[in-house]
């Protein structure tokens, strides 16, 4: 939270069109921080669930193409195109992806989930 030293959770549930806040620090002011850090997430949610809807009608099963997608437009602060064409994000993603698995290969790069602990750091002096 912007205001506060404190962190929340947020969990988004798409069938129910319901964002639900988690704070453990629950006390009226650690509340009301809470509320003004996700109002942000109050105006774009509907707009998410309105696209999430019409590109529904014409897809099946490329939700976490939209949501990647999404991400990214939010990431980059673009405006969400008004027509989405999944297959061409579908595509780019693909790509994307294939293109770090070579790097990874290539450059024997480990994700942080896949590389060895870092032991202390030694001093040279």
């Amino acid at each position: 939270m912007e205001t506060e030293s404190h962190w929340i959770l947020g969990r988004l549930n798409i069938e129910e069109r319901r964002m639900y806040m988690y704070n453990s620090l629950s006390t009226a002011m650690k509340d009301s921080a809470a509320i003004k850090a996700c109002q942000p997430f109050a105006v774009l949610l509907p707009h998410f669930f309105a696209l999430l809807m019409s590109s529904k009608r014409k897809t099946n099963r490329d939700c976490g193409c939209f949501v990647a997608s999404f991400a990214e437009y939010f990431i980059d602060m673009k405006p969400i195109p008004p027509i989405f064409d999944v297959e061409k994000h579908r595509d780019r993603l693909a790509v994307l992806f294939y293109k770090y698995a070579r790097m990874k290969e290539v450059e024997f790069i480990d994700s942080e989930d896949e590389a060895p602990p870092k032991g202390p750091k030694k001093n040279l002096s």
